[in-house]
């Protein structure tokens, strides 16, 4: 997995799961054959929790300052996403967590380690995805 903000490539992360959605409109099913009758309204719509195990306290400061931003915009290269690679998409934070993993006895916190994770959704579609719902419908 390799995902970026701008040109600025982000910490990989200990590990990520990944979903991909598919939503339509009115769907039902023909009373005639069975055949589902569906209105596509998105494709490929992300979503991703991801979670790093030992970070610094400034490492951890920096993933979380991250999930502030509203719209957050990435491109990620993963291989659930058609084609490899979903470019600029607009996400925002709506879980995030932190975990102490391991500390000094001391008032110093240059020892503490950190695990940070947190889940992103996609807002809307970009525009490759707009292109394959007009392709579908």
């Amino acid at each position: 997995m390799l995902w970026k903000k701008e040109n600025e490539i982000l910490p990989t992360p200990s590990s990520y799961s990944a979903d991909i959605e598919d939503s339509d409109m009115d769907s039902y099913s023909s009373v005639v054959d069975g055949s589902l009758i569906d209105n596509v309204i998105a494709v490929g719509m992300l979503k991703l929790s991801m979670s790093w195990d030992l970070n610094s306290e400034e490492e951890a400061e920096k993933l979380m300052k991250l999930t502030y931003e509203n719209p957050l915009i990435l491109t990620i290269k993963l291989p659930v996403v058609q084609g490899g690679l979903l470019q600029n998409a607009k996400f925002r934070v709506s879980k995030r967590k932190i975990d102490m993993i391991d500390t000094e006895k001391t008032e110093g916190t240059s020892k503490t380690r950190w695990k940070c994770s947190f889940s992103l959704t996609q807002k809307e579609l970009t525009e490759e995805q707009k292109a394959v719902v007009e392709e579908v419908n």
